[in-house]
């Protein structure tokens, strides 16, 4: 890695207030509070229309934080939408972590070109070619730390914050998978904190401007032609979308007056793993949360998470609140909606002394009803099945977590995370409304033990509720290799 590259500090707008959007919900928040607004989205049509509003109202900072993101059809839309903020002379900032992103430096550089767009690049590998793999075995110890934060926030004024990455399969027109997933929108305190996260990690050393990852600039046109490429096809794409995105400014005004009735005033806190966790010296903030909210409940904990590998441990923490009488509720993908077998080989080992331990323990089903419906509203995804992409947690009737950090060994030790923590009853019951819809019987398998002490899962089948004795809908081979694959030391790995 160069050690000689500039790296200009900057930050967010801080005169939110002065924004169109800013001053639009500080006219809603309550009169001399300091309550943040907080909507929840879960429908993947909602996540992406609001991305593409927001992107599309920006006037003077746009600020994106992923660990992925796609170049597919959502993920084209999105960029498309950025240059059309950046030509509006809207300041955009792309911090990307380096783990998936391979052979896409010259498409990261082009988009650089842009005088009003950043591309930096989290924690990267050195080597940018085919020993990049090797590279990474060789400072795994470096390398290994990721960045998992996911931020779109418009002028400090709007922030989203959740599980979502940027790609089809998070906005629900994937024609393989797409999953279930949960953000939340926050305005006012909560997306200024949002922001602070932002800077925070844009202006730390790991944060590499793509120019010093490359031996040679892209030519001078490259901008233009990846542009010209994106516009040639843009009308047929947005009239192929299974939903309509709001365009035109009539539309997200009213988008706008739509939200702002449905915003919950609550306290929010951004939750935020410290730069200082990528050198070894500080636990997970998510970690210290578990902890104190294992403290704090008095009635029921739910949590869905998309990779579950509780670690002895967890397993002793629900066992020490369910002796309290507190009723826990987990939720994780099965071995057929697991888009990392890798995870779920490992999770299985879980699975008895978690239910031993007093919680009820649930998985996704692929064929769940929300991506039935889905396949009659759009012919690409006849074909796709569900996954859980969720990370978030609800703690009695008034406390509740969405964002980034998954209950596995990734989260715990090896990727920063965010999200949000809101205090407040009427959004959490929201929130837990969304989470139950997920553990019903069409939606979900239940987990127990039968009289011999042997896993079986029950769920609705065309004459009723079903008991199967193995995980059901993964084919032998699935369940073999899954088998196979929990046999390896890999656990801290994932």
């Amino acid at each position: 890695m160069p050690e000689d590259f500039e790296q200009e500090l900057s930050s967010t707008w801080q005169r939110p207030e002065t924004t169109t959007l800013g001053a639009f919900f500080n006219a809603r928040q309550p009169e001399g509070s300091e309550l943040s607004g907080v909507l929840l989205i879960s429908q993947p049509r909602e996540a992406f229309r609001a991305r593409y509003a927001f992107a599309g109202q920006a006037e003077h900072t746009l600020d994106l934080q992923y660990y992925l993101w796609k170049g597919d059809t959502t993920g084209r839309l999105l960029l498309h939408q950025v240059f059309q903020a950046a030509d509006r002379g809207v300041t955009v900032r792309l911090l990307i972590d380096d783990i998936f992103h391979r052979g896409r430096d010259v498409s990261y550089a082009a988009i650089d070109q842009h005088p009003n767009v950043q591309v930096r690049v989290f924690n990267p590998m050195g080597n940018r070619g085919l020993a990049k793999q090797a590279n990474f075995m060789v400072h795994k110890s470096k390398l290994n730390h990721r960045m998992h934060n996911k931020i779109f926030l418009a002028d400090n004024a709007v922030a989203i914050i959740g599980g979502r990455n940027i790609g089809d399969d998070y906005f629900g027109i994937d024609p393989k998978l797409n999953f279930l997933d949960l953000d939340v929108l926050a305005v006012g305190p909560a997306a200024q904190q949002a922001g602070e996260a932002y800077d925070l990690y844009w202006n730390s050393t790991k944060a590499v401007p793509i120019m010093a990852l490359l031996d040679k600039p892209p030519p001078p046109e490259a901008l233009a032609e990846m542009r010209e490429e994106l516009e040639l096809n843009l009308g047929d794409v947005l009239d192929k979308m299974p939903y309509r995105v709001p365009l035109k400014d009539h539309e997200l005004q009213e988008a706008l007056l739509s939200l702002a009735e449905e915003l919950s005033w609550v306290e929010a806190e951004i939750i935020v793993d410290p730069l200082d966790r990528f050198d070894g010296r500080e636990v997970s903030k998510f970690v210290l949360l578990g902890e104190r909210m294992a403290e704090k409940v008095e009635k029921e904990m739910v949590i869905q998470t998309a990779y579950l590998i509780p670690t002895s441990e967890g397993i002793d923490v629900i066992r020490k609140l369910t002796e309290r009488g507190i009723r826990v509720r987990v939720m994780t993908n099965s071995l057929q909606s697991n888009n990392h077998i890798s995870v779920h080989a490992h999770y299985m080992k879980y699975r008895k002394a978690l239910i031993e331990a007093g919680a009820e323990l649930y998985e996704l089903r692929a064929d769940n009803r929300l991506i039935e419906y889905y396949k009659q509203i759009d012919s690409r995804v006849a074909d796709a099945h569900a996954g859980m992409h969720t990370k978030s947690f609800v703690v009695d009737d008034d406390i509740s977590m969405i964002g980034s950090y998954n209950l596995d060994p990734r989260s715990r030790i090896w990727n920063s995370e965010i999200g949000l923590l809101i205090t407040g009853e009427a959004f959490t019951q929201k929130v837990l409304e969304s989470m139950n819809e997920v553990f019903e019987p069409q939606n979900s398998y239940r987990l127990t033990l039968n009289e011999k002490g042997k896993l079986i899962w029950s769920g609705e089948g065309p004459s009723g509720i079903e008991v199967w004795t193995h995980d059901p809908g993964a084919g032998w081979w699935r369940r073999a290799l899954a088998r196979m694959i929990s046999w390896l030391p890999i656990e801290n790995e994932l």
